[in-house]
């Protein structure tokens, strides 16, 4: 965990972030409302209604934003993940671009191109 990029640490914190929301939307929602207290019969029931069809669009609309973030921030991710670096097919250790040997296995890079066995 300690190898994650910046990246990762703001994506997760914006998911917890998204979280607390939604648990905070649900607790606001648990109990009788302050504005249906003193009401009793129908008027309760549809004002308890009401504050319950509230609550449920609140919760969607969040979650609709939680999902929305998360695919931006995770296109974004994939999109500027490891940039400059490659696999080793060898040893599978990463290597930065335009080095022509692996620093960790010596396989040649150029040589393995030139036969058609390069993993990149």
């Amino acid at each position: 965990m300690r190898n994650w990029r910046k990246f990762t640490w703001f994506i997760l914190v914006i998911n917890v972030l998204f979280l607390i929301w939604i648990i905070s939307i649900g607790v606001e929602a648990s109990g009788i409302p302050d504005e249906c207290k003193g009401l009793v019969g129908n008027e309760l029931e549809i004002c308890n209604s009401l504050y319950d069809l509230g609550s449920g669009l609140a919760t969607g609309l969040v979650i609709f934003l939680w999902v929305a973030a998360d695919v931006i921030l995770g296109i974004v991710w994939l999109v500027t993940n490891r940039s400059g670096k490659r696999d080793c097919p060898s040893c599978g250790k990463s290597v930065k671009r335009g080095l022509t040997t692996c620093q960790n296995c010596n396989h040649d890079f150029a040589s393995a191109a030139s036969s058609g066995t390069s993993g990149s």
